[in-house]
């Protein structure tokens, strides 16, 4: 029997295609919520050198929060290349309440405060946000949720961003 871990995603890893890119074993497991926390966004280094050029999605305590996101489940296989690509990121363990109301135990992930840098802007890229509401609406997230996502600003960064270019290619190939 595989090993295997949930990991609850929230940012660009809603979207299967761009999990999958480094981790293949990814499996949709449900969709839930994080109480407890809100969504937000930071900037970790000048949006010009950034990876999405601009701020990227975490999560911080609010008493009135909840973010919504997908339990993914993935072979253990996969868990160093993940924790690498959430690098300035550390790992946490939450729960994840379904609609339902099944609990999922779950490896999730919070920037670090020492990447977060208050002088640049944290608003994400346009291609960030629509990955992020592609994902949500992939996954049947909650409409609400997903018109709070699309009303998010956005930094009007107009360029290229590859890591873009490659999920949008996987998503016309499927």
């Amino acid at each position: 029997m595989d090993r295997y871990f949930l990991y609850f995603a929230y940012g660009s890893n809603l979207l299967r295609q761009r999990l999958c890119l480094q981790n293949p074993s990814a499996q949709f497991e449900a969709i839930g919520r994080l109480q407890n926390y809100r969504l937000c966004f930071k900037s970790p280094c000048d949006p010009a050198k950034s990876r999405w050029r601009g701020g990227a999605a975490t999560i911080e305590p609010h008493p009135e929060g909840a973010v919504w996101g997908v339990v993914w489940k993935l072979s253990v296989n996969d868990k160093s290349s993940l924790d690498r690509q959430e690098g300035i990121y550390d790992a946490i363990n939450v729960d994840i309440v379904t609609p339902e109301n099944q609990t999922y135990c779950c490896r999730t992930y919070v920037m670090q405060e020492a990447y977060i840098n208050s002088q640049y802007d944290d608003r994400p890229s346009p291609h960030y946000k629509d990955v992020l509401v592609k994902g949500a609406l992939q996954n049947s997230i909650p409409h609400n949720y997903i018109e709070y996502l699309k009303k998010k600003e956005d930094n009007g960064y107009s360029g290229d961003i590859p890591v873009y270019n490659s999920i949008m290619a996987t998503l016309r190939a499927s």
